[in-house]
């Protein structure tokens, strides 16, 4: 009798770990794709450059495009920020007022950060200028998260419909942080933290995309010719 009972009770057990076990190999990952678009609150609530000048670029007739514009540059010059540290002199206040007055950030011209007039160009450029004296310190070389940024705003300012590079938004919607690896023509590496986001400028043109989203594997092909944004999760 008690054998029986033995039998039951591995059967029962076998058969709870088993579906446990199916149960655990159904997580998949959950992908959205879609168009980088930025909102007004996006603006409002963001410490990062990068989104209020998407807003900026978006919506150039927007009731707050000074406060937008004003907000930019005190996050670019901010004494914190990685932007400013490459910078040879800080930006004063009238300077500012003069960029914000002129209408400077919607047009196509280049902002040059350093202690000479700023500049004015074809293209938007919010790189610093490097100092032209070759003693200088490494302390006032562009740091290389200050070129990435600088790239960054450069690519949505820009006015090119013929732009060679795109840009990844990535959102990790996941408790796990991830590695994405993006093979093509060139290869990535992109680190993003869990419940967090990162992005990646790069060449236009053919790419997969492979990470692990905590235990669940995730593997796209996708044709970048535009600036996208994912969103990526684990189903529960």
């Amino acid at each position: 009798m008690k054998k029986i009972f033995l039998l039951i009770f591995l059967c029962i057990f076998t058969l709870g770990f088993s579906q446990k076990k199916k149960k655990a190999k159904s997580k998949a990952v959950v992908e959205k794709e879609t168009l980088i678009i930025y909102t007004e609150q996006d603006a409002e609530s963001t410490k990062e450059a990068r989104v209020i000048a998407g807003f900026l670029k978006q919506n150039p007739n927007h009731a707050k495009t000074d406060y937008f514009k004003r907000k930019l540059i005190e996050i670019i010059m901010a004494d914190n920020s990685p932007e400013a540290k490459p910078t040879i002199k800080p930006i004063s206040k009238e300077k500012i007022e003069k960029i914000v007055k002129n209408n400077e950030l919607n047009s196509a011209k280049t902002i040059a950060v350093n202690s000479t007039p700023a500049t004015i160009e074809k293209k938007v450029n919010y790189a610093s200028v490097s100092n032209t004296n070759n003693t200088s310190s490494k302390k006032s070389e562009p740091s290389e998260e200050s070129k990435r940024t600088a790239a960054m705003l450069t690519h949505i300012f820009s006015n090119d419909d013929n732009l060679k590079e795109a840009y990844i938004n990535i959102k990790n919607r996941s408790s796990c942080n991830l590695i994405v690896k993006i093979s093509g023509k060139k290869y990535y590496n992109l680190s993003v933290p869990a419940k967090g986001q990162n992005f990646i400028l790069i060449d236009k043109g053919e790419y997969v995309l492979t990470t692990m989203v905590c235990d669940a594997k995730y593997s796209s092909l996708k044709r970048i010719n535009k600036d996208i944004e994912l969103e990526l999760n684990v189903s529960e």
